[in-house]
């Protein structure tokens, strides 16, 4: 594959007909984040009708090292902080059409009523899937110690590979901020890339610790779609500067102390 062709990870988080979230806290809850298990389908048939496909972002970081080989289309569908309908609802789509996902739960929060268990993201991993962490307790990193995000990078990651017997080497930013510190942490902590909310696509030439993606939000038009695949046209613009935006917005909220997802 070209070194600057450009490779979209897009960020899901709830695939659920349903909004009802029971108890969980303002900060789990996926708020303009959920889509439909029919937009997903959508979603999976465009990938598919457009000749694109799924790949691990395993693949991707290999791939940049000069130690593999991409599709010509690759596409990468990554699902942050572990809700049970992941499992429930994303992964029976995903493997109906072969398709391939990078799922990346709050390791505190497994377990715990309407997200993932520990005995799911085993399956998730049997069924051939990527698992990363999102940290600890879903928290914004903003103003923390390198002490602290050091823990929360090692902790994490050590829990994981502690409870499910592999790997853990991704690891995606929870809630938007990323510390100028925690790639540097990241790699020191033996993960081999990282995945930001930044918006945009990225090459082989990309630093694995400085991913962009796409957030899909709810009510995500079939055209919109397309245009963040293609990376192309007026839509495609549009997306990027709104998004953009977003990712400005949050930036400076959160550096004001600010709680916003």
């Amino acid at each position: 594959m070209n070194q600057q062709a450009r490779i979209p990870i897009l960020m899901y988080h709830s695939v659920s007909d349903s909004d009802d979230y029971g108890d969980l806290p303002p900060s789990l809850r996926p708020l303009g984040y959920r889509v439909t298990a029919a937009e997903f389908r959508g979603h999976l048939e465009t990938i598919r009708s457009g000749g694109w496909t799924t790949i691990g972002l395993e693949d991707l970081v290999t791939a940049g090292e000069g130690r593999g080989v991409l599709p010509s289309r690759p596409v990468i569908l990554t699902f942050d902080d572990g809700y049970a309908d992941n499992l429930e609802i994303a992964l029976p789509l995903l493997q109906a059409g072969g398709f391939r996902g990078t799922f990346f739960p709050s390791v505190s929060h497994l377990n715990r009523p309407g997200m993932l268990t520990w005995e799911g993201a085993g399956e998730l991993l049997a069924a051939g899937m990527e698992i990363g962490s999102h940290g600890l307790g879903h928290e914004i990193l903003g103003g923390w110690s390198q002490e602290q995000l050091r823990r929360e990078v090692e902790e994490s990651r050590r829990l994981l590979e502690e409870k499910l017997g592999r790997p853990v080497r991704y690891f995606s930013l929870p809630r938007g901020y990323l510390p100028p510190a925690l790639p540097r942490l990241a790699r020191a902590a033996g993960y081999r890339g990282l995945c930001t909310s930044r918006p945009g696509l990225n090459t082989l030439r990309t630093d694995p610790f400085r991913l962009r993606r796409f957030a899909i939000r709810t009510g995500f038009s079939r055209e919109g779609f397309r245009a963040l695949l293609s990376g192309r046209g007026w839509r495609y613009g549009r997306i990027y500067l709104a998004e953009w935006s977003r990712d400005l917005g949050r930036l400076r909220h959160r550096l004001r102390g600010g709680a916003a997802r």
